[in-house]
C-alpha cells in the first residue's frame, strides 16, 4: 500500500477527495490532509508520505513551491497537481519542476482520479526499484579489486602522490600495461553498471560516459568489444574504444587520459591518431585542442538566415558550419557545445518568427543527449544539416492551433504524439476524458478547425521531411504517418502541398 497525501487550503476539496474513492482497492491508503504547502513540507519529513495530490494556489507555501522543495530535497515521492481551467500555465510549470500528472478540478471524476493515482503509483515503483539496483550495483563496484585499483590511481591523479605498492605491483619485472577508454553514447553506459570486466586490472569510472580500463598484458583488452556487443548487448555505433599500449612506468600513467582523447579526436574527426604515451605528445593535443578555432562566422549567417525564414540560406548555411568543423577540428567536447548551443539558438530565433509549436523540434535536436550521441562529426554534420532543414520547414508550416483551453492543449499534444498510429477522434476524446462530441465541439470552437484537420496537417508536415531527407520510398513514408492506403495519402498530400509526394521529394533533393 502506498500513502497518499492530500494539500488544499479547501477544506470541501479536501472532503471529496477523501470520499470520492475506495483506496483500498487501488493499492492506495489515505495518510492524512495539509491545508497548504508548510504543513505538507512537514508530513514529508515524517516519512509516511508516498503520493502527494497537491493544489496550486495555497497561501504560506503554494504547490509550485512545494514541489520545488521537494524535488531539490530529493523526496522520494510522486506528486499529482490540482487545477483550475485559468491556472493551466501554473500546472505546466509544476509538470517542469518535477509533478507527475494533473487532474482539472471542475471535471474530476473517481475513475480519473484513480486512474491517474495508479500510472503514480506504477511510476514510482519503478523509480525505487531502479534506485535500489543502481546502490547495490555501486556497492558492489566499490567492493571489487577493480574497483579499489581503480580508487587508488584516482587518487594518485588527484593528490600527484605517487603509490608505491601500485607501481611495483604494475610495472615489477619490466612489465608493460595497456589501457583501453569506452566511450559512451548518452544513455549507452547503463546496461554495463556492475559488469565485472574479464581479465581487467583495473577500471576507473571517469564520469557517465567514459570508462578506462587497465590491462597487465595489452592482449587481454582486445575482446572488449566483443563482451560489449555480446554480453552487454551494446549496439557498435553507441559507443567507441580506444588502446594506448606501451605503459612501462607509473609516470606515463598521467599522461594517458591525454593520450586517449589524442585518439578520440582521431576518431572523431576521421584521422589516425599517433601512438605514444609521452609527455610531449599529451602536452601537443592539449595545446592543439585548446587552440582550436569555431565557425563563429558561419552560425551568425545561419542565424540570420533563420530570422529571415531563408530555407535556402539555412540549408547552405549548416552545411558549411559541418564542414568547416571539420576543418578546424575543435576539441571534441567543444564541438558537442557548440552544435548544442547553436540549435538552441536557432529555435529561440525562429520563436520570434511563428507561432508553430517548436517544442517537439527542441525535444528532438535541442538536447545535450541529442548531441552527444554522434560519435563522429560527419555524423553530427549531417544531422546538424538535418535539424536545421526541419527547422526551415517548421517556419514555412502552418502553425498549430493555439488555445488556452487545458482539454484542446492536451488533444494536441496526443495527435503530435501519436500521428503515426491509426488513432481516430474517439481515442483523442478517451485520452482528453471527454465525450467525442463535446470535444469536436470545443475543439471547433477554440482553434477554428475540426480535429481530423489538425490531425492531417501533422502528419503532412511530418511526411515533407521524410520526403525531404530521401530515406524511404513513398508508401513507406504514407504508413510512417499514419496512413493506411498509399494512394489516399498521395490525394491527401497534393491536396494540401499542391504537387504530388513524388515531385515534392524531387523538389527538395
Amino acid at each position: 500500500m502506498m500513502n497518499v497525501l492530500i494539500v488544499d487550503d479547501e477544506p470541501i476539496v479536501r472532503k471529496v477527495l477523501k470520499t470520492m474513492i475506495r483506496w483500498e482497492e487501488h493499492g492506495l491508503q489515505w495518510a492524512g490532509e495539509a491545508a497548504d504547502g508548510l504543513d505538507a513540507w512537514e508530513f514529508v519529513r515524517s516519512g509516511r508520505v508516498d503520493l502527494i495530490v497537491t493544489d496550486i494556489l495555497m497561501p504560506r507555501m503554494d504547490g509550485l513551491e512545494l514541489v520545488k522543495r521537494l524535488k531539490e530535497e530529493g523526496a522520494d515521492v510522486a506528486i499529482v497537481v490540482l487545477s483550475c481551467l485559468d491556472d493551466f500555465a501554473y500546472v505546466k510549470e509544476a509538470m517542469k519542476r518535477g509533478a507527475h500528472d494533473y487532474i482539472l478540478k471542475p471535471t474530476m471524476e473517481p475513475e480519473q482520479l484513480a486512474v491517474i493515482l495508479g500510472e503514480a503509483r506504477e511510476a514510482l515503483q519503478s523509480q525505487r526499484t531502479d534506485k535500489a539496483q543502481r546502490e547495490r550495483l555501486h556497492r558492489e563496484l566499490q567492493q571489487s579489486k577493480q574497483a579499489q585499483w581503480g580508487l587508488r590511481l584516482q587518487k594518485t591523479w588527484i593528490s600527484g602522490e605517487p603509490d608505491e605498492e601500485l607501481a611495483n605491483e604494475w610495472f615489477g619485472a619490466g612489465a608493460e600495461m595497456a589501457s583501453f577508454m569506452i566511450y559512451f553514447a548518452p544513455g549507452a553506459a547503463l546496461p554495463v553498471l556492475g559488469w565485472h570486466w574479464p581479465d581487467a586490472l583495473a577500471y576507473v569510472s571517469l564520469s557517465e560516459q567514459r570508462l578506462l580500463l587497465f590491462y597487465d598484458k595489452p592482449g587481454n583488452g582486445g575482446g572488449l568489444a566483443d563482451f560489449l556487443g555480446g554480453e552487454a548487448g551494446l549496439m557498435p555505433e553507441s559507443y567507441l574504444i580506444t588502446e594506448v599500449a606501451g605503459i612501462r612506468c607509473a609516470e606515463q600513467l598521467r599522461d594517458v587520459i591525454a593520450m586517449h582523447e589524442s585518439k578520440r579526436h582521431g576518431y572523431f574527426y576521421g584521422y589516425e591518431a599517433a601512438d605514444g604515451t609521452d609527455r610531449e605528445a599529451a602536452d601537443g593535443f592539449a595545446k592543439q585542442a585548446a587552440e582550436g578555432l569555431l565557425p563563429q562566422e558561419e552560425k551568425q549567417n545561419l542565424l540570420r538566415a533563420v530570422a529571415g525564414m531563408n530555407e535556402e540560406a539555412m540549408n547552405y548555411w549548416s552545411r558549411q558550419i559541418g564542414e568547416r568543423l571539420l576543418q578546424l577540428q575543435p576539441a571534441v567536447d567543444a564541438a558537442y557545445a557548440f552544435v548544442y548551443e547553436l540549435l538552441g539558438q536557432a529555435a529561440a530565433f525562429a520563436r520570434q518568427q511563428t507561432a508553430a509549436d517548436l517544442e517537439p523540434f527542441e525535444r528532438k535536436y535541442v538536447t545535450a543527449v541529442s548531441v552527444q550521441s554522434h560519435l563522429r562529426m560527419d555524423s553530427l554534420a549531417a544531422w546538424l544539416t538535418e535539424a536545421c532543414r526541419v527547422l526551415a520547414r517548421q517556419l514555412q508550416a502552418k502553425p498549430l492551433p493555439v488555445s488556452r483551453n487545458p482539454f484542446v492543449r492536451k488533444a494536441i499534444h496526443y495527435m503530435e504524439r501519436h500521428y503515426h498510429l491509426q488513432i481516430s477522434t474517439s481515442d483523442i476524446a478517451e485520452h482528453v476524458r471527454l465525450s467525442r462530441s463535446y470535444l469536436s465541439d470545443l475543439y471547433g470552437k477554440e482553434t477554428g478547425e475540426s480535429l481530423t484537420e489538425t490531425l492531417t496537417a501533422i502528419r503532412i508536415d511530418e511526411a515533407k521531411r521524410l520526403l525531404t531527407a530521401g530515406e524511404r520510398k513513398v508508401y513507406e513514408v504514407a504508413e510512417a504517418v499514419g496512413f493506411i492506403d498509399a494512394k489516399a495519402f498521395a490525394k491527401t498530400f497534393k491536396r494540401i502541398v499542391g504537387c504530388t509526394p513524388k515531385e515534392y521529394e524531387e523538389q527538395n533533393k
